[in-house]
């Protein structure tokens, strides 16, 4: 999936994008320009977009233990 469809979907942040992708926020923001110093997602980048968008759009549908091996409760 790419940066502008997952933007697009999700309604996300250029930050939250970033984060998901570990890439820095002036890389993302590369990913979005649309002039000559425009840059490109890998394609570890888009499959974590993918990933990302899957596990969103099913997140009810995974099982609870699943679910919180994924994304375990923060711990402060």
């Amino acid at each position: 999936m790419t940066p502008r469809q997952f933007y697009a979907k999700w309604g996300v942040t250029h930050e939250e994008i970033a984060f998901i992708c570990s890439r820095s926020n002036s890389t993302v923001r590369g990913w979005f320009k649309r002039d000559k110093s425009r840059r490109f997602p890998t394609a570890v980048d888009l499959r974590h977009l993918a990933v990302m968008d899957f596990l969103l759009e099913h997140f009810e549908e995974i099982p609870g233990e699943l679910r919180s091996r994924l994304c375990p409760p923060s711990q402060s």
